[in-house]
């Protein structure tokens, strides 16, 4: 019944019955205690089972250690770890090997001296179940175990005849981690990379790693040196992979040395693990003896060491940009290995300029054929690095070509290469590539084609480019609708058709208050070709935006039409801009009324300019000023003249400086 029966009546019936005088009734209590867990950890339980600890039977003493064992951390009590640490010296093994079984699951609440002691004198036990478990024991009570006796233990336990003991002392080592990194325990895992168990060679090559990521010190490294030329290829390997953990501080010229052997090594996998230890130590380890060494691994007959040789490189950056080092890569660009050619492309990109030769340039122009979609997306990226300075012929039809790529992100980084470029990128074929590209169905190749026709500016201002980009101010995604308003801005007046209008016109509309705010540039840059009532009314419309960039920016292309977009609606809404409360938008709405001249200068105008007189910001004041000096006689008015003379006053000199002039002006002073 286990649990369900763990009531108080039962658990003090089996308290009693504890005593009883017959064996095969203790036993069996034990083993109900047993089956009952957690539930039934009581102090009189307890005390009981430390009793039938002492039991004359064996079966009683080893139930008794199973029941405190499933009772685990409830029942660590002084009483109860004192009488495990006598059972571990009991005369029948199973009771021995319980008692450490018991300790293991009080972890480290049982981690007293007396148990450690205990537990490492039953890693001399004559049975292997008891090794084996004081050594489980031991590993779970983790660094509070790491006691020098019980690492001597584990490094003599490394020579036990028993496959799993020598395992387990293995694990345990490599959870101790840096208190164990001595040369007695370094030395006993290497032989025992050399044991006839995997399991055992296996968890020898995890310590190492684990110890070698943890301690790196002169012994350490100088022991793991010593390994690199041993005659089994396991403990070379292994040698290799804790250098690697160790990674920059293990960079000694001993270690680098003796790691450009290992290169050579006959074995495949002794070589791809000295590439990834001088990977990991990186630009220390780029000497020309490193260089050369992974140069010759790039001609390897195995595609996973030519792959990390690759890798390694690419970490040194610049400080491997020999022309050796290039030259391979240019080789490895045509390797029939896929994440050969990728790295290759990585590690030309990581060198930048440096790399820049014809060679490297038309081999990067051929991989843009590549048949594998990753390769030809690192070789944008590699020619991205490079910018206008890679830009040949060669590259550009290669780029226009991969602007038809399968790959979507291979056509979004075309789009990225050739911005980078620039005017030198604007080639018939490649300005009919983005064209198409504004029809992507991918939304990232279609805002990168924006990007891209924007930098090109002018010289790709076609009908064609014009068409795709007003069809674009209607994608259904708002960064493609704001980028194709940033390149027809970019081509200004070029792109001022009626088609093109109409469509910023719609844009003012837009949910997106990017778009918005873009539009308004794109009008004020196109000034008075785009100054037809339909926008005029727009950016009206535009001057009332919830956001104040639209705002501000609607008042500067209602500035840059002037006198052509001098209507009764734009005035009376520049008259309430210049009430905006936003400092900017004032200054622009009163700029914006100074341009329209003459034409502006109705009554309400000139009151909104007065008021503007006295505001808060300088710039704005400033600019009140001159635009009434531009509406001319028309503002020679009381209330004017009256502002002008406070204007004298004004903190800011240039505000007192324009206002003196303009009554100068005003009264024909000489």
């Amino acid at each position: 019944m286990g649990e369900k029966a763990a009531t108080n009546e039962v658990i003090n019936g089996l308290v009693n019955a504890l005593r009883d005088v017959d064996a095969d009734v203790r036993r069996r209590v034990c083993e109900a205690l047993r089956e009952m867990g957690e539930k039934a950890a009581t102090n009189e339980v307890i005390n009981g089972l430390v009793n039938a600890l002492r039991d004359t039977d064996a079966d009683v003493r080893r139930c008794a250690c199973q029941a405190l064992e499933k009772m685990g951390e409830k029942a660590a009590t002084n009483e109860v770890i004192n009488e495990l640490v006598n059972a571990l010296w009991d005369t029948d093994a199973d009771v021995r090997r319980c008692a450490c079984q018991a300790l293991e699951k009080m972890g480290e609440k049982a981690a007293t001296n007396e148990v450690i002691n205990g537990l490492v004198n039953a890693l001399r036990d004559t049975d292997a179940d008891v090794r084996w478990r004081a050594w489980q024991a031991l590993e779970k009570m983790h660094e509070k175990a790491a006691t020098n006796e019980v690492i001597n233990g584990l490094v003599n336990a490394l020579r036990d005849a028993d496959a799993d003991v020598r395992r387990c002392a293995c694990q345990a080592l490599r959870k101790i981690g840096e208190k164990a990194a001595t040369n007695e325990v370094i030395n006993g895992l290497v032989n025992a990379l050399r044991d006839t168990n995997d399991d055992v060679k296996w968890c020898a090559s995890e310590a190492l790693r684990e110890i070698g990521g943890k301690a790196t010190t002169n012994e350490v490294i100088n022991v793991l040196l010593n390994k690199l030329p041993d005659v089994d290829a396991d403990v070379r390997r292994c040698a290799c992979e804790a250098l690697r953990e160790m990674g920059e501080k293990a960079a000694t010229n001993e270690v680098i040395n003796g790691l450009v052997n290992a290169l050579r090594d006959t074995d495949a996998d002794v070589r791809r693990c000295a590439c990834q230890a001088l990977e990991k130590m990186g630009e220390k380890a780029a000497t020309n003896e490193v260089i050369n060494g992974l140069v010759n691994a790039l001609l390897d007959v195995n595609a996973v060491i030519r792959w990390h040789a690759w890798q390694a490189l690419e970490k040194m950056g610049e400080k491997a940009a020999t022309n050796e080092v290039i030259n391979g890569l240019v080789n490895a660009l045509r390797d029939t290995d896929v994440n050969v050619r990728h790295h290759a492309c990585q590690a030309l990109r990581e060198m930048g300029e440096k790399a820049l030769t014809n060679e490297v340039i038309n081999g990067l122009a051929n991989a843009l054929w590549d048949a594998d979609a990753y390769v030809r997306q690192h070789v944008c990226q590699a020619l991205m690095e490079m910018g206008e300075k890679a830009a040949t012929n060669e590259v550009i039809n290669g780029l226009a070509n991969a602007l038809r790529d399968a790959d979507a992100d291979v056509r979004w980084h075309a789009c990225t290469v050739l911005g980078e470029m620039g005017e030198k990128a604007a080639t018939n074929e490649v300005i009919n590539g983005l064209v198409n590209g504004l029809r992507d169905v991918d939304v990232g190749v279609r805002w990168h084609a924006c990007q891209v026709l924007e930098k090109m500016g002018e010289k790709a201002a076609t009908n064609e480019v014009i068409n795709g980009l007003v069809n674009a101010l209607q994608d259904t995604h708002a960064n493609v609708r704001r980028c194709a308003c940033k390149a027809l801005r970019k081509m200004g007046e070029r792109a001022a058709t009626n088609e093109v209008i109409n469509g910023l016109v719609n844009g003012l509309r837009d949910v997106d208050v990017g778009v918005r705010w873009h539009v308004c540039q794109a009008l004020e840059k196109m000034g008075e070709r785009a100054a037809t009532n339909e926008v005029i009314n727009g950016l009206v419309n535009a001057l009332r935006d919830v956001d104040v960039g639209v705002r501000w920016h609607a008042c500067q292309a209602l500035e840059k039409m002037g006198e052509k977009a001098a209507t009764n609606e734009v005035i009376n809404g520049l008259v309430n801009a210049i009430r905006d409360t936003d400092a900017d938008v004032r200054k622009c709405a009163c700029k914006a009324l100074g341009e329209m001249g003459e034409k502006a200068a109705i009554n309400e105008v000139i009151n909104g300019l007065v008021n503007a007189l006295r505001d808060a910001d300088a710039y704005v004041r400033q600019h009140a000023q001159k635009a009434l000096e531009k509406m001319n006689e028309k503002v020679a008015i009381n209330e004017v003249i009256n502002g002008l003379f406070n204007a004298l006053r004004d903190v800011d000199a240039y505000v007192r400086r324009i206002s003196a002039a303009r009554i100068k002006v005003i009264f024909d002073f000489d």
